[in-house]
């Protein structure tokens, strides 16, 4: 988790990105008054996600100045559609043993290594005083390319955080939570939020009547996936959940709103519109009406200087650092000083490399025996045990299934299992795993089916939903195969 200085700004542009859209809204505050001085929502004709990160720059660039917007310190909110989440109990440990705790939580669940991710917690406590918290990743490369597409835009960011996370919680009481509602163009969010935490985050997919935008989400779909994320959660948690905000552009919200109220009703839940931009001074109403709110709350929220319920920006090197890089005009002075002690360092060092290696030398020659006699044993346990297989053949075999999973996480494997059948000698392959979706799933079925060497694939298991967990096996043929 990155923790920021914090610093006071007067003015902020608040950028929000979904797919290719991009909605950008510049405040300013003055006093305990908030102005929004310019709003902004428009289409990209490149992708941040896919195109040259340079050549997406440019255009945000030009987007903002032909808008008027000059500001370059910015709070960046990005899709939640990036981000991987997981939801885990907290022991009672030390600050430090929790850090560690839930970084091993975070390398068993999540599909990358964690060198690979960026990672933010989100902690609480249920009604029942039960500590938890949700753990969310960013993959490093992503926000590498958004922070390569800031600098080409000549913008200076203060926050990256996901769109759903800027929208403050409005419940006033500790033991009360509720459901916030994000609707985009063609995205429609969910978060819960619980004493200042978030409990569950999940972007809700498939759940359109046939149409693109969010006036075309099925009002019976939605409530279904309230009431799974509900079903997920402990009982104390679930029962204090009354409330659903809905947020995004005013048309959209009384779309959704009316189309859930009634539904949501029945399960005990009120639905709400929510207001974003309440207290502010706003110079553009018309335009400021039809936009996501998450860039302004994002903003807004840095301006109170209130820090974010998740922070993805990667932490800057210190002043110390950078000028202690610099050159000094002193350097070649020190250069030569540190030349000398360097060659006489190397003297030293391959003197004791010598007496090392002759006392190494002795030392072998006496285990040396039973070294070899170990080695022997070794090799007679290798001939039974026929399923230790560090041949090419594996890594064959290995290859093809992970060439089949797709590269963006959806689909990971758990546990992979190869051995040689002593009977008929074949090369028996199980394998274990999770899929965020059935759909993803059945794609990698029916790669695995099309790969040539794989013969009597058939699946073991496959249940739950979202993540779908599954088990399959096959026999490998590699006479079959086209050996790469």
């Amino acid at each position: 988790m990155v923790l920021m200085r914090s610093k006071k700004f007067s003015a902020l542009l608040g950028i929000a990105f979904e797919g290719s859209r991009m909605t950008a809204v510049l405040l300013r505050k003055t006093g305990k008054r908030m102005q929004v001085r310019e709003a902004l929502q428009t289409t990209l004709s490149l992708d941040p996600t896919t195109n040259d990160p340079e050549l997406v720059g440019r255009e945000i660039r030009d987007r903002l100045s032909n808008a008027g917007i000059r500001q370059s310190r910015c709070v960046v909110c990005v899709p939640l559609k990036w981000a991987l989440t997981l939801r885990t109990d907290l022991p009672e440990l030390s600050d430090a043993d929790t850090e560690s705790y839930l970084a091993v939580q975070a390398e068993r669940e999540f599909p990358f290594a964690p060198e690979h991710l960026s990672l933010s917690v989100s902690r609480y406590r249920t009604p029942g005083g039960t500590a938890e918290a949700t753990v969310v990743a960013i993959p490093v490369n992503r926000l590498a390319a958004l922070q390569k597409i800031l600098k080409a835009a000549r913008l200076h960011p203060v926050s990256i955080t996901l769109g759903i996370a800027s929208i403050p919680q409005n419940s006033t009481s500790p033991q009360e939570g509720e459901i916030t509602l994000l609707a985009g163009q063609d995205s429609l969010d969910l978060a819960v939020l619980f004493g200042g935490g978030l409990v569950a985050l999940r972007p809700l997919e498939d759940i359109s009547t046939g149409g693109q935008a969010a006036e075309d989400i099925d009002g019976d779909l939605v409530t279904r996936e309230i009431r799974i994320t509900l079903g997920q959660l402990p009982q104390d948690l679930r029962d204090a959940i009354r409330t659903v905000r809905v947020f995004g552009p005013a048309d959209l919200v009384e779309a959704l709103r009316a189309e859930l109220h009634d539904l949501c009703e029945r399960m005990g839940i009120s639905v709400e519109a929510g207001e974003a931009g309440s207290g502010a001074e706003i110079l553009k109403p018309e335009t400021f009406g039809k936009l996501t709110p998450s860039a302004f709350c994002g903003a807004a929220g840095r301006l109170l200087n209130e820090a974010s319920v998740l922070e993805f920006l990667p932490p800057r090197s210190s002043l110390f650092k950078q000028i202690t890089g610099r050159v000094s005009s002193r350097g070649t002075f020190w250069l030569g000083g540190a030349a000398a002690a360097i060659v006489l360092l190397v003297v030293v060092v391959f003197f004791y490399q010598h007496w090392r290696l002759s006392r190494l030398e002795s030392e072998w020659r006496s285990i040396e025996p039973r070294v070899s006699e170990i080695a022997t044993l070794q090799g007679k346990i290798r001939q039974f045990r026929p399923w230790v297989d560090d041949s090419v053949q594996s890594l064959a075999i290995v290859r093809k299934i992970t060439e089949a999973f797709p590269e963006d996480g959806t689909v990971w494997a758990k546990t992979l299992e190869i051995k040689v059948l002593p009977d008929s000698g074949q090369i028996a392959v199980s394998c274990s795993g999770k899929a965020k979706s059935n759909q993803e799933w059945l794609k990698v079925l029916e790669r695995l089916r099309q790969t040539k060497g794989i013969e009597g694939l058939r699946f073991q298991q496959v249940r739950g939903d979202a993540p779908l967990q599954f088990g399959l096996s096959f026999t490998w043929n590699a006479r079959e195969s086209d050996g790469s």
